[in-house]
């Protein structure tokens, strides 16, 4: 019984579509999660200094993958105090009742030379589709690279104030890119 038990486990690695998953991580030491704004027509940048990305795929096929990120939300920072206090804040990211936003994806198509990722993003409470374009490079350990284009409106970021609400005072696009180097999900390093 324990024979035929390892011939069918063997069986299954062998056969082609049928093999195991390959998973990855990457967290803030693995590279960077960078939002770009504008107020008042002025654009700045920060980054989430404290995040978690999980990738699970199929013999390295992009086009397989599932993909989970959390990201604490109070780990966002622009680099200016005034800024940042009102990005953690109620009207914006209100760290205290939502610490955490997490984007799912489970539908990767390809996309010309890159790849759509399909995803429902939950941020304040709200979950609402938000795609997110990626790429994967063929290095060892394997680079994510992608980007979105969030209105951040759709996830009531920066209401509950009419001058922040006001689009033509702080641009509603948010754009997020992200460059990760990858590790294998079983590697404890």
């Amino acid at each position: 019984m324990a024979k035929t038990m390892n011939h069918l486990a063997l069986a299954l690695l062998i056969v082609p579509g049928l093999g195991l998953a390959e998973c990855y991580r990457a967290d803030e030491s693995s590279g960077r999660l960078e939002f770009i704004g504008e107020a008042e027509g002025s654009r700045f940048s920060g980054q989430f200094g404290a995040f978690e990305v999980s990738l699970c795929l199929d013999e390295g096929d992009l086009s397989t993958g599932r993909i989970e990120v959390t990201v604490d939300t109070g780990s966002a920072d622009t680099g200016n105090r005034q800024r940042d206090r009102e990005l953690l804040g109620e009207h914006f990211f209100a760290v205290d009742e939502y610490p955490q936003a997490r984007w799912q994806s489970g539908e990767i198509r390809a996309d010309g030379d890159e790849f759509l990722a399909r995803g429902e993003l939950t941020l304040r409470g709200v979950t609402a589709d938000q795609p997110v374009r990626l790429s994967l490079g063929d290095d060892q350990p394997p680079v994510l690279v992608g980007s979105a284009e969030i209105m951040r409106m759709d996830w009531r970021v920066g209401s509950g104030d009419p001058d922040f609400e006001d689009t033509d005072f702080i641009r509603n696009r948010v754009d997020l890119r992200f460059e990760l180097e990858l590790t294998p999900a079983g590697d404890g390093s």
